[in-house]
């Protein structure tokens, strides 16, 4: 098993203009590689400090701040323990950056911008250092240009390096003045054109400077190489690209982005490329150079590839399968395809494969390749334009020929191995983004940890994680480690100390796990806030590591840390926006009523403090204190908060006046209503990052909007037999909607299809109601009855869901047109009983050893009855939902306690009991003094009845039976 590696190991390096090679190609070594990697091959013991990450503004103003934030490694064997090495940051007139010398005089062509201490820094280890400079051009600057910003570390040899040869970095291009600079960032368009057909376009551009731009044009573009030219009069649109559509763009003012809608027309470039050929799609900003940009180097853009033409395409949307599989075993993949073409395809497979590497190679005459080792295949019939099915692929599980026994695989797959239908890409029909293990081992894994959102310094505190283990054999007891740190991620190496950069705040003992159990561990501590972290109010992160050391053969060893959670640590006030309430809809120019909860999760006292109320275009805010305040959000009122101490909360209801939507909305558009604590930042709070909260999207207008809020019915049923649904749809909008349909359906996605007339091949119809009205603010609940067909697309093994359509006939003009569809609860297929345990009650707050009496209701859900006594087992587990055992297991595991049971007699289908089942409250060994313990019930924990649905056996009282002295 490969162990867990530090997070430079695979980067990229650009030092003094070259491309460092440390293991970014994808196997191939460009041929002047051989001189670096001999020269990294001879490096001597002892630290090595590298810079791998330099992020900074694109542009910034003269003698004004910028934040520039590095990340500096140590690639050595050996720790860094002085605090002294240094952090420069430079603009440069040239690509190359010059190591300064001591007693020579400054670099006309590189200038300091500034320095900072790095600190310590563990061998193998990275840490992040950010500094604030006002920016000071290098000589010659006429008021506007172009500079290289790079950085160096210890570029005073404080520190003696295995290589000093690779201390310096240059991050690329910064423009320097007060012109604007257009750049543009997104390009939203169909996956594939028609050619001489329209379409509809969306380019995002951003005015990435201190001074708005002009209105100018943003102009589309097919391109057959990965790259746009910029037009002029004395160079010519070249012949591999072809202009098919623009805009205006409009004023963009400083700091802010635009989208531009544009109707496009395809047209080819002129220069002949092959059919089938897929295009590149790309954007220039202000094409004719009519605005004079702080940079003209960063004006076009090339969002990806597209097909051109008339037939299909097809594409791997998801692969999800299980986290781990035996060697040998079956393996289970339900593999969704998307036809993003014009023509229907008909007669295709699927493939799922187990591979070695993400990439899997297109489909081709050419044998698969020895990374890949086939799982199974499924068929598709055929799959209309537009439309999307899952199939599930069933297959043994083995391991590729090139793979290594230790290594984790990815899970993918391959549409259209055979190339068996024309598309109009073949580059696109692969997909491997999930890890499996495979063989016999277990997994651990955090799957969650709760942080407290601050903390004083110095003072204890409790972390709770999860752990789980998602591999296939039972784990033994290893230690759980909690750390505070000052960077965005944790690495822990299995030997030696932990990073400079980090302080283990706690650790405790994980008990065995069976395969697929979890246990909850608290974990107490006092936090230490790491050396070289910037103060006050330091930026800090809570993670957890399970099995630090290594000590257990896990199938896979990357996923041990858990993500980070932020904290902060001090004292101080920290205001929250924790609940923001807004309607669906509003007319205009009327007011809106909302409830803002705003909470005090700091350490110390909040004086009296305001909060902005915001109408926005996007669920994200900023405060206006930012100059200048952005256009995409309007200030419709405050809301005055009183003092606040520590973990209180008030909750004010207000009612607001809005006069007019963000300017540049469209009719219709959905919008959020926002709400920043402190909006005037007039607190010095702990943490800054958690102000705003926002509730939506609301759309402002006159018209109905007609909502599926829920689709309930039954979870089984036999194909074609009779099944009733209740269908529940509310009015949201401004006004009355008048006569429409509601329609329930059998779906095989979680998304209903857009494809109007409904249904979709991938939907079948129960049943169809017609409704007179549905006055504003209303809802309405009609019963659906009807057959269940599979759709079309289905086989016997495809997920099936309920759902519903309102409107479907698009007979009522509403607000919005997207949102009259809802999926809810799974559907199953088939013809079997289906054990499901209802309710389970018992008495509260009982002493440890205590008997008790438990009322446990068990129901057949399924459509045939049982046949003989089926076991049912009561359990106490200090967790909130049980460890339902698979085949061959028991329920009796180190976490959860058998504790009483009794045999259910024969259930008809649709048949409820409820039966007495005596118990004693025995505390689990890894529970520890103070903690909850929970009583649940299992039915068929054997698994000797075989049901429609196995998942669904256990149930959990949601309040505890008693508590561990």
């Amino acid at each position: 098993m490969s162990r867990r590696t530090p997070p430079w190991r695979h980067s990229c390096l650009f030092i003094t203009g070259a491309l460092a090679l440390t293991g970014c190609s994808s196997g191939s070594t460009p041929e002047e590689a051989p001189a670096m990697a001999q020269q990294a091959g001879a490096l001597v013991p002892g630290p090595d400090l590298r810079i791998t990450e330099l992020t900074a503004p694109d542009n910034a103003t003269p003698g004004q701040p910028i934040t520039v934030t590095a990340k500096v490694c140590n690639t050595g064997d050996q720790p860094v323990y002085s605090s002294t090495p240094q952090l420069q940051v430079y603009l440069s007139t040239t690509p190359t950056q010059q190591l300064p010398e001591p007693g020579m005089p400054p670099s006309s062509v590189q200038l300091t911008q500034g320095q900072t201490d790095v600190g310590p820094v563990s061998a193998g280890q990275c840490v992040t250092r950010s500094l604030d400079i006002f920016v000071s051009p290098p000589s010659g600057f006429n008021g506007n240009a172009v500079y290289y910003l790079g950085a160096g570390v210890d570029t005073s040899r404080v520190v003696q390096e295995s290589d000093e040869t690779n201390n310096l970095f240059v991050r690329g291009l910064m423009g320097v003045g007060i012109r604007a600079d257009l750049v543009v960032t997104r390009v939203d368009a169909p996956a594939n054109l028609a050619p001489g057909q329209s379409f509809s376009a969306t380019a995002t551009v951003c005015n990435r400077s201190a001074t708005t731009s002009t209105n100018v044009p943003v102009q589309l573009y097919l391109s057959t190489v990965n790259g746009l030219t910029v037009p002029s009069s004395s160079v010519p649109s070249p012949s591999t690209q072809s202009m098919i559509g623009g805009a205006d763009i409009g004023n963009v003012p400083a700091g802010q982005c635009r989208e531009v809608p544009i109707l496009g027309n395809v047209l080819m470039p002129s220069t002949p490329v092959p059919p089938g050929t897929p295009l590149y799609l790309g954007a220039i900003a202000d094409p004719q150079g009519q605005l004079q940009e702080l940079r003209e180097d960063n004006n076009t853009f090339i969002q990806g590839l597209v097909g051109v033409g008339t037939a299909a395409d097809l594409v791997v949307r998801s692969v999800t399968g299980p986290a781990s599989v035996r060697q040998g075993d079956p393996l289970q993949a339900a593999v969704t395809v998307c036809n993003t073409g014009f023509q229907s395809a008909s007669n295709f497979d699927v493939k799922v494969v187990l591979s070695t590497v993400p990439s899997l190679a297109a489909p081709s005459t050419q044998p698969r390749p020895p990374t890949e080792a086939p799982v199974g295949s499924a068929s598709v019939p055929s799959l209309p334009a537009g439309q999307c099915t899952t199939r599930t692929v069933q297959g043994p599980a083995y391991r590729p020929p090139t793979s290594l026994y230790e290594q984790p695989l990815y899970l993918g797959a391959i549409v259209n191995p055979s190339r068996s239908v024309p598309e109009l890409r073949e580059d696109n029909n692969t997909r491997a983004d999930t890890l499996v293990g495979v063989g016999n081992a277990p997994d651990l894994t955090v799957v969650s940890l709760d942080v407290p959102t601050n903390a004083p310094s110095y003072a204890p505190f409790t972390v709770s994680a999860k752990v789980c283990n998602q591999g296939t054999a039972r784990s033994t007891d290893v230690p759980l480690e909690v750390y505070v740190t000052n960077e965005p991620s944790l690495v822990i190496a299995p030997s030696g100390p932990p990073p400079m950069s980090a302080m283990m705040m706690g650790s405790v003992q994980v008990p065995a796990l069976e395969p697929r159990e979890c246990f909850t561990r608290q974990v107490d501590g006092y936090p230490v806030v790491p050396g070289g972290t910037a103060m006050p109010n330091p930026t800090l992160y809570v993670g957890a590591v399970v099995d630090p050391r290594a000590s257990l053969l896990e199938l896979r060893e990357d996923n041990n840390v858990s993500a980070l959670s932020r904290i902060g640590l001090g004292s101080g006030p920290d205001l929250v926006v924790r609940t923001l309430t807004a309607p669906a809809s509003l007319k205009p120019g009327t007011s809106l009523w909302t409830d803002v909860k705003v909470c005090n999760e700091g350490t110390q006292y909040a004086p009296p403090s305001t909060v902005g109320l915001f109408l926005s275009t996007t669920p994200t805010v900023a405060p206006p204190t930012q100059n200048p305040p952005p256009t995409s959000q309007v200030p419709v009122g405050t809301v005055e908060v009183s003092s606040l101490q520590p973990g209180a909360c008030a909750l004010y209801p207000k009612t607001v006046y809005v006069s007019a939507p963000p300017p540049g909305t469209t009719p219709a558009q959905p919008l959020y209503l926002a709400a920043i604590a402190d909006v005037g930042q007039q607190l010095v709070e702990l943490r800054e990052d958690n102000n705003t909260r926002a509730a939506g999207p609301l759309v402002i207008g006159n018209g109905p909007d007609l909502v599926v809020t829920d689709v309930t019915g039954p979870s089984t049923a036999i194909p074609w037999g009779p099944v009733a649904l209740n269908v529940t749809v509310c009015n949201v909008g401004t006004e009355t909607a008048g006569p429409f349909q509601l329609m329930g359906v059998i779906a095989m996605e979680q998304t209903l299809s857009t494809q109007s007339p409904p249904p979709a091949p991938s939907e079948s119809v129960v049943g169809v109601v017609s409704l007179s009205s549905l006055p504003a603010g209303q809802c309405v609940t009609g019963p659906i009855s009807g057959p269940t067909p599979p759709p079309y697309l289905a086989d016997p093994n495809s997920p099936l869901y309920l759902g519903a359509r309102v409107d479907s006939a698009n007979q009522v003009m509403e607000l919005r047109e997207d949102n009259n569809t809802r999926v809810t609860s799974r559907l199953v297929m088939g013809a079997g009983p289906d054990l499901v345990v209802r309710s389970v009650t018992a008495p509260t707050n009982l002493p440890l050893y205590s008997s008790f009496n438990a009322q446990v209701t068990v129901c057949n859900e399924g459509n045939t009855s049982t046949y003989g006594s089926v076991l049912l087992e009561l359990i106490i587990t200090p967790e909130k939902s049980l460890y339902v055992p698979g085949p061959g297991q028991q329920a009796y595991t180190q976490v959860q306690n058998s504790v009483g049971g009794l045999g259910v007699p024969p259930l008809g289908a649709g048949a409820c009991t409820t039966l007495p089942v005596q118990g004693s409250l025995m505390r689990p060994y890894p529970a520890m003094p103070g903690q909850s313990l929970y009583l649940g019930a299992i039915i068929d924990s054997q698994n000797q009845v075989l049901e429609l649905i196995e998942d669904n056996n256990g149930l959990t009282m949601a309040m505890p039976i008693g508590q561990v002295p």
